[in-house]
Formats: C-alpha cells, structure tokens, sequence
C-alpha cells in the first residue's frame, strides 16, 4: 500500500515538474531511503521496539495456549486406555475446541498486530514526510522522492541521513 502510494506521488511530481524545465532552471532533485529512515532513525526504533513488545506479548499468550493443548494431548494418549469411551471422548473434544481456540487466538493477534503496526507506521511517516518537507525547504530542493521509485540518480542527490538528524533532533525536543 505505501509503495503504490509512494509510486503515486512519484508519477504526480513528475507530471507536474517537468523535468527538462527543471533541469533548465537548475533545480535540485534529492532523494530518501524511507525504509533506512524507518530502522535508523529514533522515533523509528522506538516504533519498532513498541510492535516487538506487542507481539512478544501474544505470542506468550499463544505459547500458553499450545503448552495447555500440548498437557492435554499426552494425558489423553498416556490415559487413553484407562479413559471410558465417553471420557475419552470428552477429553478429545475439549482438545479439538483448544485447537480451534488456538486459532482463532492466532488469527486475532496476527490481525492485532497489523493494525497496532499501520498505527505505528502511520505516526512516523507523517513525521517523516514533515521533516522530509523542512529538509527540502532548507536546503532549497524542488523534489525530494523515494529511493524506491528512481531509476537512477547520482551519489548527491541522497538526503536520508539529514533528514534521519534532524528527525532525531526533532525528537528530542519534544
């Protein structure tokens, strides 16, 4: 979703900057690892340390749910043969209905998890985009675009770390 959107963007600036008008004018190009500004900069660790906490806490969850299933399926197979038909039979639906259980617990914290990380993720790009916007503004560029989206462009036109400091100055001012 975020690469169409990024790859969207890319082809609006290109239509409405012509790029021999720019080049005419000599204005600036820069370019952005958004992923690299994602993983390296603060706010994006913490986002990242924030979703790792979150999923380390389901996954306990469903750690114990399997544990349980697990406890039930070696008494049924070391009882089985001491278990009346009906208790044996009890015992294994009570196993079927931990199974189901488990997942639907999985299916609920996979869906959890993606939507605690589109929160994450959607709070720092916007971050990332403003900074993104004051590092053009500053350093007088035209266009800044994701690596993402360029075929190709020379070793200068890259600004990530800049705006990876000043993303992280700007944290820490708040």
């Amino acid at each position: 979703m975020n690469r169409v959107l990024t790859a969207l963007i890319a082809v609006v600036m290109l239509v409405f900057f012509n790029g021999t008008v720019m080049a005419q004018q000599g204005a600036k190009i820069g370019s952005v690892d958004l992923q690299k500004i994602l993983s390296d900069s603060e706010p994006g660790k913490k986002a990242k340390t924030s979703l790792e906490t979150f999923i380390k806490s389901h996954q306990a969850k469903i750690d114990e749910k399997e544990k349980a299933i697990e406890k039930l399926k070696d008494e049924i197979e070391k009882k089985g043969t001491a278990l009346s038909e009906d208790a044996k039979k009890k015992k294994q639906d009570e196993l079927q209905s931990m199974m189901r259980d488990l997942k639907r617990m999985a299916s609920d914290a996979q869906e959890d998890i993606r939507k605690k990380e589109g929160e994450l993720t959607k709070d720092v790009f916007k971050d990332i985009k403003d900074v993104i916007a004051a590092v053009g503004k500053e350093e007088g560029y035209a266009a800044i675009m994701d690596n993402n989206v360029l075929l190709y462009s020379s070793e200068g036109v890259d600004v990530t770390d800049k705006v990876i400091k000043k993303y992280n100055d700007l944290g820490k001012k708040k």
